[in-house]
């Protein structure tokens, strides 16, 4: 089966409830997304995860898409929009060491132009992101702080946390995404 031929009843038998199907679906995404999503981000960890959160906005919104002629286009804005999330996180994370890094260097604990209410914010701020860090699994912190933090592969991780790269890639999606839960009620 090519990529453009038979993915039209792929995804009807997938929509039904076919398993197989949204297998086989997945892994056609896959395959013709990850060269896009590569050449984007030149990070074949970061494709990857890209890529994972893609395949879950198709499993969860599959329903949703109107005109199976306009899947390929539907997925690749998907795709592109994980890209981008991806770089405004990184962008955002790359300021707030910044920031540290000159508060550091100032010998001060926040920046000088920081009024007393953001300080207050940041501190509440960083509570809450402890805490619910603290309502996670050893083993999800585990995997977090591997992967973000010291910003190893899946397969150093793997290795570190004597699994699969496949399975560190998994534990550390539910684990993001069982924190996203846990941020969201403290909002």
């Amino acid at each position: 089966m090519s990529q453009d031929s038979g993915y039209i009843s792929l995804l009807a038998d997938a929509r039904s409830g076919n398993r197989a199907a949204m297998g086989r679906l997945a892994v056609l995404v896959w395959e013709r997304l990850y060269p896009f999503v590569f050449r984007t981000t030149l990070d074949p960890d970061a494709s990857e995860d890209i890529l994972q959160d893609t395949l879950l906005v198709l499993v969860c919104r599959i329903h949703s898409l109107r005109d199976d002629e306009r899947f390929w286009p539907w997925m690749y804005r998907i795709a592109y929009s994980k890209v981008q999330d991806r770089w405004r996180s990184r962008r955002l994370q790359s300021a707030y060491e910044a920031t540290l890094a000159g508060s550091r260097e100032a010998g001060r604990p926040h920046a000088h132009h920081e009024s007393a209410l953001d300080a207050q914010v940041r501190a509440e701020t960083l509570e809450q992101v402890s805490a619910a860090i603290e309502q996670l699994t050893r083993r999800q912190r585990d995997v977090l702080h591997l992967r973000y933090r010291e910003q190893l592969p899946y397969s150093e991780v793997a290795t570190r946390t004597h699994t699969t790269a496949e399975r560190a890639r998994v534990q550390s999606h539910r684990a993001k995404k069982s924190l996203q839960k846990r941020l969201a009620c403290c909002v």
